[in-house]
Formats: C-alpha cells, structure tokens, sequence
C-alpha cells in the first residue's frame, strides 16, 4: 500500500487483531470454569442431567454490582476498538494528511486497552457473600479479553509512535 506509513499498517494490524480477541472474549461464556459450570460476562452455564442450561446473569435474582461494572467498562473498551479501527481506515483511506488522527487512533487504542484491562481485573476481584473467584479457575475467554487489552495498549504505542516520527 503505496503512501501509507508501515506503522500505521502495523498498528491497525495490532489494534483489529485485539478487537477480534476482545470480541470473543467478551461474548463467550468461559470467564471462569468450575467443574461443568461456566460463566462469562452475560450468561452462566452449567450442567443439569446431562444437558448443558444457560441462563442470563441479568435474569439472576441477585445481581453483583461489581459483575455489572466489569460488564460496562468491557462494553466501552468495544466500542473504543471499533473506534480505533474506524479512525485507522479514515486514516489509510480518507485524511491521509491529518496528522492529528495518529493522536485520535492512539488514545483510542490506550482507552480500550485500558479499559479491557480494569475490566477484567474488576471480573477478577468479585467477591459477595463470602465467595471468591479462585485464580485458578479463569478460562479462555477471561485471558483473550487480557490480551486484547495489551494489544490495545501496543498498538496506541505504536500509534504515538508513528505521530513522533511523522511529526520530526
């Protein structure tokens, strides 16, 4: 692609590559693994006479505030990537000579990055009524979301960057 930095190429590389982790991880319902029951951020599945059961944790007659926020702060780090991403192609495609576009994509890498991250660092600290996630127990979907944060955070670096480097 004639005309586009290869850092930009680089880091739209990373930044849809984290969106793709985050999405799964952020649907999927293998947050944290006990035995046959599973749960993510949505739902919780568990085993019953053979046959795998599945009910909305919106549904649940006690909601944790703490499962809601890890719920929300996840939410926004989606619509952060989405961003990211949108802001990359206008960049390659459309405002070729914005320079300041490096800065927007950057700090909306950083924003999702971070805000997958705190997500899951909330998930990972629930506690109510003397119960605790054991460490042990977190599954695929939790580690994805880890990693679509870190690299969400690499590709605002690589972003910040590629704005230094054009800029000098």
């Amino acid at each position: 692609m004639p005309g586009i930095p290869p850092m930009v190429i680089g880091g739209s590389i990373i930044s849809a590559v984290s969106l793709i982790f985050h999405v799964i991880g952020f649907s999927t319902t293998y947050w944290y693994k006990i035995g046959e029951a599973h749960m993510g951020l949505w739902k919780s599945c568990g085993q019953v006479k053979g046959a795998e059961i599945c009910f909305d944790i919106k549904d649940a007659p006690v909601r944790d505030a703490q499962l809601t926020a890890a719920g929300v702060l996840e939410s926004f780090a989606l619509i952060a990537f989405v961003a990211a991403l949108v802001c990359a192609f206008l960049k390659m495609f459309v405002l070729k000579d914005q320079g300041i576009m490096f800065v927007v994509i950057g700090l909306l890498n950083f924003i999702a990055g971070g805000l997958a991250l705190i997500g899951t660092i909330v998930f990972a600290t629930l506690s109510s009524r003397g119960f605790t996630f054991d460490s042990s127990n977190f599954h695929y979907s939790f580690g994805l979301c880890i990693v679509g944060g870190i690299g969400g955070i690499f590709s605002g670096i690589v972003f910040t960057l590629a704005w230094r480097w054009v800029r000098n």
